[in-house]
């Protein structure tokens, strides 16, 4: 329990980086913005790339759809309002950033897990 909580955390903390690169410093969006997408984006890729892709097809899938979802979410959330703006550059950084970092996570947690068993 204490391991998948310090994983969140550290995913968040994460996303919020790349959040704030992608979209603070090329966009100029505010930190409130930057700070519910990375919120966002850490939870539900959490939920879907951690607990059900990662186990089941291993880092790789788990990276890729990690990263897919992150640019989606971010995406729909730059639909949805107008105090929060993503371009094609700003995404394409998202994706990059999230997809590096989520690999060498994925590496942390399955060392983690095997450590523990």
């Amino acid at each position: 329990m204490e391991r998948t909580f310090l994983g969140l955390i550290i995913k968040m903390l994460a996303t919020f980086i790349a959040a704030w690169i992608a979209y603070g410093l090329i966009n100029n969006n505010s930190l409130l913005w930057i700070f519910i997408v990375a919120i966002s984006v850490a939870i539900i890729n959490f939920l879907i790339g951690d607990l059900l892709i990662l186990p089941r097809y291993g880092n790789v899938s788990a990276t890729i759809s990690d990263a897919v979802i992150a640019v989606i979410v971010a995406y729909v959330i730059d639909l949805l309002t107008v105090n929060f703006y993503m371009t094609w550059v700003s995404g394409l950084v998202f994706l990059i950033t999230i997809a590096v970092f989520e690999y060498f996570l994925h590496k942390y947690i399955t060392v983690s897990a095997r450590a523990v068993s």
